[in-house]
């Protein structure tokens, strides 16, 4: 294997990097073109000027590095130190540092630059520097670094690592370019873990491992997301176009990821200036049109970011307009027309080691939608009405990026609003849910690898329903305080382990109040039995007390059976191989549940257990300009002890049964061409048909895509993708309604073809 070789396991946060040798920064523009394709990488290319005598790492100097990719971070540090500076280029591809700002020593400013990161550095007699993936101090001129096995981040997590992120399923910057997604559900294409049932932006929802995303700690940018508002409408409207993350913790979720972190959580992440601008850059945008032949979408994203001194400032906007699609068969979806627009507004601020956040974003859809928005027609009602669809978030946060010792704090202020103005029985009716969330928390780095987290958070939801004849609301409170732990007591071992308490107050729409209090903890364990396999194991005990019901139920305000706060125990075990590119994986998890509100029917007061279990397993290869990975996932959910209809989990999970999930992606860098595309599929699930409905049948849906740079006009991005190529009919399997002779449920698309240009400047 070449020394630039890149493997990355597939479904962990860190990406194992095999060093045999120290190379080059990868980003070097003195690397040729010629050099990369024929497999010669140069064997010592520094990243400053070494003529004339380097300077000593005791030396002050002034440094100025916005956070950015370690790459370009170190090609202006061995300019501002005046030093030599060399790295294997798979070591730091990918990663992202938090930037150094300050007059400091050459080694102190150094370590600020990797804190992090997982690398450590290697100072030679003569002043030199080398990344290494260990911590070492000196060495004599002319030392070749052993090989190592380095752990790093491709992303900003502070916690990457950890045991408790031994399963946590990532989705990195550079996968969403590639997927290019219109909606949630490409965010998490390939991966079968994650399913998303609907297929249209505002009535999808989010399941992990069969269950519901309203039973996990669900984050914007650090804004807590509650959005329950009606059973026929998705939880999150979102647009995924500018994230540039997203993270999911299934089954164990750590003291520090919220309220309400039954079966886990889900993070996500929009873009930073910081993150769009290339090195030296202080001012760039983008401009991007497509068009989808199916519905006939003409989609138009615009975006401006720069940077003047200590301030960053982004603006996007997005507008979509489409008729309605076909699907497999040809057939109308009558009411899947695209009416869209999103907007995301972020400025920071970052001197002297301390940085502060401020964003707005907005997600609209006011399409007309089938009377029941996540159905195609029930029992032979066809029409359609208003569903006008709307969330907002905005989002205030601070955090020291340099900080490395017992002092890195955070903090987080939020408030976010969703609503929907959706017509019943002809009458104006609106549905909206109100969160306001604080969140501070302070690191206690004890080393480079113990830190113990802490800190309190707390919540105030409210839901809403209005009519002309109607004004209710639930309003439910949260104040919460907890404790992380993540150690590495011996080399190979990594522990987490973490304790919250809660207290909640709810109040009804009849004035009635329960209050309640509950403890939480969660213990997990990473064992690296080798170089090349890890053993993992976690489980949760977690309390998520009383939650606000969906807003088109306050018609009922009968609480006299009383409410008990939710409960959740989760088991997760796994094991990851990975070697010479290749990477084999896999787990249990089981996840048991208990007064979890399922408010579908007229009942404020309805709480169901329910239990989901199953197993995961994953394989992959990475080469020079490409790779494939394989994900199977075959997951079963039962409700108060039988299996269900769909309709009975609803709130709870989906029955999903067995998914197959396949990727894969390859350069041709003389032409610059990338192609690539996705498989999933769904094995026939027969766990309905037992509940007294219908098997949810098979399906097997293709997506290709192309994209292209052209040398002339490098500014230039084209793109051609081919979904659904061989015209499958299908509604994805956890879409609503599949396993009832009185529903005809949402299909997808058909086969559509999407060009997209994009220029950026």
């Amino acid at each position: 294997m070449m020394g630039d070789q890149l493997s990355v396991v597939t479904g962990k946060w860190r990406h194992r990097l095999v060093v045999t040798t120290a190379l080059s920064v990868l980003a070097m523009p003195i690397i040729s073109n010629a050099a990369v394709a024929s497999e010669e990488v140069p064997a010592d290319v520094s990243v400053a000027d070494a003529s004339g005598e380097l300077a000593q790492a005791s030396e002050t100097h002034s440094f100025d590095i916005a956070p950015q990719m370690l790459a370009d971070a170190l090609v202006l540090f061995g300019q501002q130190a005046g030093v030599q500076v060399s790295a294997d280029g798979d070591m730091v591809r990918d990663v992202q540092t938090s930037g150094v700002s300050g007059d400091y020593r050459t080694e102190d400013a150094l370590k600020r630059l990797l804190a992090g990161t997982g690398l450590n550095y290697l100072i030679a007699a003569n002043g030199a520097i080398t990344i290494t993936g260990s911590v070492q101090s000196s060495a004599s001129d002319g030392d070749v670094l052993a090989p190592v096995m380095v752990e790093a981040n491709a992303i900003d997590d502070d916690h990457a690592g950890a045991a408790d992120r031994a399963s946590s399923i990532y989705v990195t910057q550079k996968d969403l370019e590639r997927r290019n997604p219109q909606d949630i559900k490409q965010v998490f294409a390939g991966q079968s873990e994650v399913s998303v049932g609907g297929s249209l932006p505002m009535n999808q929802k989010v399941f992990v491992n069969g269950v519901e995303e309203t039973n996990l700690a669900v984050s914007i940018d650090g804004a807590r997301q509650s959005n329950r508002i009606f059973h026929h409408s998705g939880t999150n409207l979102i647009d995924p176009s500018l994230f540039k993350a997203a993270r999911v913790d299934p089954g164990v979720a750590p003291a520090d990821a919220g309220p309400g972190a039954l079966g886990g959580s889900i993070v996500y992440e929009t873009v930073d200036a910081k993150d769009m601008l290339e090195p030296g850059q202080n001012l760039g945008g983008f401009v991007k049109g497509s068009f989808d032949t199916n519905s006939g979408t003409f989609a138009n994203d615009l975006s401006s970011y720069g940077r003047a001194g200590n301030l960053e400032l982004l603006g996007y906007f997005k507008w979509a307009k489409g008729d309605d699609f076909e699907d497999g068969a040809n057939k109308q979806m009558h009411g899947t027309g695209t009416d869209m627009r999103s907007g995301l507004l972020k400025t920071a601020y970052e001197a002297n080691g301390h940085r502060f956040e401020l964003s707005g974003e907005q997600v609209t859809d006011d399409a007309r939608r089938p009377r029941r928005a996540n159905m195609q027609s029930s029992s032979g009602d066809v029409s359609e009405r208003i569903y006008d669809m709307q969330r907002r978030n905005f989002v205030a946060n601070y955090a020291q990026p340099d900080a490395d010792g017992l002092f890195d704090p955070k903090a987080s202020v939020s408030f976010s609003n969703s609503t929907l103005f959706a017509p019943v029985n002809d009458a104006a009716s609106t549905g909206e849910t109100e969160n306001f969330f604080v969140k501070l928390e302070n690191d206690f780095n004890l080393s480079e690898n113990d830190t113990i987290t802490a800190g309190v958070d707390f919540f105030d939801d409210v839901v809403t329903y209005t009519d002309t004849t109607l004004d209710n609301d639930e309003h439910a409170r949260n104040f919460g305080v907890y404790g992380q732990a993540r150690l590495q007591p011996l080399d190979p071992l990594r522990v987490s382990f973490g304790l919250r308490g809660d207290a909640n107050s709810f109040e009804g729409v009849d004035g009635s109040e329960f209050e309640q209090e509950g403890v939480s903890g969660n213990a997990s364990v990473a064992y690296d039995v080798t170089d090349f396999l890890t053993l993992n194991a976690g489980y949760s005990n977690a309390w998520g007390g009383v939650k606000v019901t969906q807003s088109y139920h306050l018609y009922s305000p009968d609480y006299s059976a009383g409410l008990k706060p939710a409960r959740a125990e989760n088991y997760v075990a796994g094991a990851d191989f990975h070697h010479d590119g290749f990477t084999f994986g896999g787990g249990v998890f089981r996840g048991v549940f208990e007064n979890v509100r399922n408010t579908t029917s007229s009942s404020l007061t309805n709480m169901d257990d329910f239990e989901t279990r199953g197993f995961n397993l994953r394989a992959g290869y990475d080469w020079r300009n490409g790779f494939a990975t394989v994900s199977y996932t075959d997951s079963e959910i039962t409700v108060n002890g039988s299996l269900p209809e769909t309709y009975d989990a609803q709130y709870l999970g989906a029955p999903l049964g067995r998914i197959l999930a396949l990727e894969a992606a390859h350069t041709i860098e003389d032409y610059n061409l990338t192609f690539g595309g996705t498989v999933d599929a769904a094995f026939k699930n027969t766990d309905t048909e037992e509940a007294g409905g219908k098997a949810l049948p098979a399906y097997e849906v293709v997506n290709l895509y192309t994209e292209y740079r052209p040398d002339a006009a490098k500014f230039l991005t084209v793109r051609l993708e081919v979904n659904n190529v061989f015209d499958e009919e299908y509604s994805e399997r956890g879409t609503y309604g599949q396993d009832y002779d009185s529903v005809a449920p949402l299909r997808e698309p058909g086969r559509s073809f999407l060009l997209q240009a994009k220029a950026t400047f």
